[in-house]
Formats: C-alpha cells, sequence, structure tokens
C-alpha cells in the first residue's frame, strides 16, 4: 500500500490543529461517497462540525447520490453537492460552505481534508488565483499543511490526501482505483478493471454496450481485447492488446468519460456508522 512517511506525519499535524478550527471540509468524490471517505474520519473528526463537499457531481449518478446526500444529512453532516471544475472557487467558498462554518473570534476556520484525486488541490489553488502546488491524478501531491485566506475573515487550513494505511476490502481498493485516488500495481489494475467491468455489467448495461458496441465478450478479459480492437490497438494476428486497452480503459473511467457511474450503493454502508 502506497502510504509514505510524510502522510503519516501529516495526519499527526491534523489532528494538532484540529483544536484551532471552528469546522472540517470534507471532499469526496461523489462516485464514490463512502470509499473515498478514505480518512479515519471517526478518529479524527470526533465531536467536529462536519460538512462534505460531494465533487464531481457531473460524471456521478445523481439518483444514488441522493441517497448518499440524504443518509449523511441524517447522522449530521452538512452535505453540498457540487462540481467544483464548473464553479468559481472563491465564491463557492464564499457563497455556499461558508455559510456552513461557524463563527468564532470574528472569524471563519475551517481545515480541509480530502483523499487523493477528489478535488481538493484544485479547489485550494484556485482559491488562492495561482498555481502554487503542483495537482493532477497522482496521489498524494500535495504534501504541506498551509493556511489560505480567502477573504470575509475565511481562513483554510489545506492538509494533503490521506488515505487508511490499510484498506480493509478489496473492492473499496479497487474503487479508489477507479477514481484516481490510489495508484495501482500491475495485479491492483487487473483486479480494478474486472472489478469495474462486472459492476457497469450489473448496474450500468447500457454503458457496456455503449463502449463496446457488441456482445462477444464474456467477461472482462474479453471485453478488454474487444476494446482493444475497437481503439486500433492491435497486436501480431489480429489479436487486441490486452495491456493498452486495460491501462486505456482505466484512465477513462478515471476521467469520468463514459458518462453518470457511481460505485458506492449504500445498502453495503447504511449499517456502518459513517
Amino acid at each position: 500500500m502506497w502510504y509514505p512517511g510524510h502522510i503519516n506525519k501529516a495526519k499527526n499535524a491534523i489532528k494538532k490543529n484540529l483544536k484551532i478550527v471552528n469546522s472540517i471540509i470534507e471532499i469526496v468524490d461523489a462516485r464514490a461517497p463512502y470509499s473515498s471517505r478514505a480518512y479515519e474520519f471517526e478518529k479524527l473528526f470526533q465531536g467536529k462540525d462536519k460538512i462534505i463537499i460531494l465533487n464531481k457531481a457531473d460524471i456521478c449518478d445523481l439518483e444514488k447520490t441522493k441517497k448518499w446526500e440524504e443518509l449523511y444529512k441524517k447522522r449530521g453532516y452538512k452535505v453540498i453537492k457540487t462540481s467544483l471544475k464548473d464553479v468559481n472557487a472563491r465564491n463557492f467558498l464564499i457563497k455556499n460552505v461558508a455559510p456552513l462554518i461557524p463563527v468564532k473570534f470574528n472569524e471563519k476556520t475551517a481545515i480541509i481534508v480530502g483523499a487523493p484525486n477528489v478535488g481538493k488541490s484544485t479547489f485550494i489553488n484556485s482559491i488562492k488565483g495561482k498555481k502554487s502546488t503542483n495537482t493532477g491524478n497522482m496521489p498524494g501531491i500535495t504534501r504541506g499543511i498551509q493556511w489560505v485566506s480567502a477573504g470575509n475573515n475565511i481562513r483554510i487550513l489545506d492538509t494533503p490526501g490521506i488515505l487508511f494505511p490499510e484498506l480493509y476490502n478489496k473492492s473499496i481498493t479497487s474503487k479508489l482505483i477507479l477514481i484516481g485516488s490510489l495508484k495501482a500495481e500491475d495485479d491492483e489494475a487487473d483486479e480494478a478493471v474486472f472489478y469495474a467491468y462486472e459492476y457497469l455489467k450489473n448496474n450500468y448495461p447500457k454503458l457496456i454496450k455503449k463502449i463496446v458496441d457488441n456482445d462477444l465478450h464474456k467477461g472482462a478479459y474479453e471485453f478488454i481485447l474487444e476494446f482493444a480492437k475497437k481503439r486500433n490497438f492491435i497486436k501480431k494476428g489480429g489479436i487486441g492488446d490486452y495491456e493498452r486497452g486495460k491501462m486505456t480503459f482505466l484512465k477513462e473511467l478515471i476521467d469520468g468519460k463514459y458518462g453518470k457511474i457511481t460505485y458506492d450503493d449504500i445498502e453495503e454502508f447504511e449499517e456502518i456508522k459513517i
């Protein structure tokens, strides 16, 4: 599991700084509203006012997302659904998020958290108005903890993206790979792609038909071979290039190229304390 030492240091720094902020702003990927909450949130944020931003609403299944919104609100969270790439970050923070942060000492302060690639770094950089930290689809790029001023007596404490030190469920590992929060090793990439195929086949069969316009595939491996041939990734003998097909399919899933998908079904998790 990718979990370098600086992440442990950052997590300890978060613990130390919690007492000086009024709220937690947690950005999650709306395609995985539980799985992308990859913080040890119950231990870290106990007793704090919490705001969840369900980001990437433009590429999630809105019907499923509504159920997650309702569940989180029922559990006492303040919830906002949005697509951060389509809004002005500073205006969004001032108009939509800041009213949910309590005032203390004539100031609104919050710590902002989120797993890698959920949109947190892009959001913070947009508030700053300059690209002062690296962003992209590589997990764990932001490494420091820093205050960001948004004006109007609003200050946000930025943090790195932190994952669980151990992921207890293979399906959660696959989901984190499929949304770009976790960098996959070779065998994990295979597992994630196979998981995606089975999930799409069972939940979004029309998307499978749209991606590869035939029913020749009997499983994930055959599907990827057909996908590769459609993209003209051909090996000798006219066989689809499985490796190129797999990695292209995975990248396009991460980028949300195939439409509105949500990988977390609320029935899996509603009994869990979240």
